[in-house]
């Protein structure tokens, strides 16, 4: 990636908005780049790490109409721009959506809030409906994940049994968790406990580029996935959960035990994609895998 190259892009398309002459300053590097637009009071974020396998544009999108719906009822989720400014845009091939430059706490907000927080979300996003294109598909990130598994790009880098295990776990989960009659609506997708955090009125869930329809319970993996599998991150995933148990309907914990695993599958498939050397990423690549082949003994 040319970072110069897109800061410049990030600068043209602030004029194109008539934002004025920014600096654009990175803030962030994920899976994607948050860059401020300083001084202006605006963000743009940058699809990089998830712009090829999302190259559509449907993501940005969705997670823009959520937003949106959220904002309206209040909800405690990051809003985007006003509509003529928030995008997405397509800038040099690149990806953006805009967003306010908020003041946020580097650190996770307390946990039962937290949770209560995307309970409340959930609750707001409960009767927003679908508009049957392919990428608003029930279960898209399974999909997803068995489409990066078949990448060049993944099978170069991942090791052959590895690769098996993951694909024959994700083909398996996919299979039964589509036959379940759990009620499915729109989720975060994401939800874990990076991408929430404190703002001035309390918990606020943020980066929503995940958002899929799903059953509840695939959200509630997110919020302890990596703990469980990892044994990582200490009491606030099971906290979180707590908080959201609370205000929430009842869980089901059979149907969460395989969203969980689930979502174990799904992120080595992207951790394959975005780059498995890097130091953050090989050691939880590593026990996810392991924590895999131990619930699997016969694949492995």
């Amino acid at each position: 990636m040319n970072e110069a190259a897109l800061l410049a892009a990030c600068r043209r398309l602030a004029a194109t908005l008539g934002l004025g002459a920014v600096q654009p300053q990175v803030i962030g590097r994920h899976s994607n780049l948050v860059v401020h637009l300083a001084p202006s009071p605006w963000v743009l974020r940058v699809a990089t790490g998830t712009a090829g396998p999302r190259a559509q544009g449907g993501h940005a999108e969705r997670e823009l109409r959520l937003l949106r719906h959220l904002a309206e009822r209040g909800a405690p989720a990051l809003p985007p721009a006003p509509r003529a400014l928030a995008g997405p845009h397509r800038v040099d091939g690149w990806s953006m959506t805009l967003w306010p430059l908020l003041a946020l706490a580097p650190q996770p907000p307390e946990p039962q809030a937290a949770g209560r927080a995307l309970a409340q979300c959930h609750a707001e996003l409960a009767a927003l409906p679908h508009r049957g294109r392919d990428d608003d598909r029930p279960w898209a990130p399974l999909d997803e994940a068995l489409r990066l598994l078949a990448h060049p790009l993944v099978r170069q880098r991942a090791a052959a049994p590895d690769l098996a295990l993951v694909g024959q776990r994700l083909q398996a989960l996919a299979e039964r968790l589509r036959a379940h009659p759990a009620p499915l609506q729109w989720l975060h997708g994401d939800a874990h406990r990076q991408n929430v955090r404190q703002g001035t009125g309390g918990a606020l869930w943020l980066d929503w580029e995940d958002a899929c329809l799903g059953p509840l319970e695939w959200d509630l993996a997110g919020l302890v996935a990596a703990s469980r599998v990892l044994g990582q991150e200490g009491d606030w995933p099971e906290a979180a959960l707590a908080g959201w148990r609370s205000v929430g309907r009842p869980v089901d914990e059979a149907l969460l035990a395989d969203c969980i695993e689930a979502r174990t599958a799904f992120v080595c498939a992207w951790i394959w994609w975005l780059g498995p050397n890097d130091p953050l990423r090989a050691p939880r690549l590593a026990g996810r895998l392991q924590w895999l082949r131990a619930k699997n003994p016969g694949l492995s």
